[in-house]
C-alpha cells in the first residue's frame, strides 16, 4: 500500500489495540475503586476527541479515493459521525455540571 493508506490503517489498528489492551481492561475491572465524581466527565471528553479524529480521517480520505462511489462512502461516514463529538461533549458538560466538576 504505497498510497499512505497502509500507514492510516496501521495507526487506526494501533489505536484499537491500545484501547483494547489498556483502557478496556481497566473499564471492565469491577474490583477497581469507583471513579471520583470530579473525574466522571473525563472519559466522555476523551471519546469526543477520538471521534473528532475519526471524522477528520474519513473526510480527508474521501478526497483521495479514485472512484466516486468510494469517495462518497467516506464522505457519508464523515457526515454521519460529524455530530457525535458534540453530543459527547454536551454529555460530558452535563455530567460535570451534575457532579460539580470543571467543564
Amino acid at each position: 500500500m504505497d498510497s499512505g493508506i497502509g500507514a492510516m490503517v496501521e495507526a487506526v489498528g494501533e489505536a484499537r489495540r491500545q484501547l483494547r489492551e489498556n483502557a478496556l481492561p481497566k473499564a471492565r475491572d469491577s474490583s477497581r475503586e469507583r471513579v471520583p465524581e470530579k473525574e466522571e466527565a473525563e472519559l466522555l471528553k476523551a471519546l469526543a476527541g477520538l471521534m473528532e479524529v475519526f471524522v477528520e480521517l474519513a473526510a480527508a480520505a474521501s478526497d483521495r479515493m479514485t472512484t466516486i462511489d468510494s469517495g462518497t462512502a467516506y464522505h457519508q461516514v464523515a457526515k454521519r459521525l460529524r455530530d457525535q463529538p458534540r453530543y459527547l461533549r454536551e454529555d460530558a458538560a452535563k455530567v460535570a455540571k451534575r457532579v460539580g466538576g470543571a467543564e
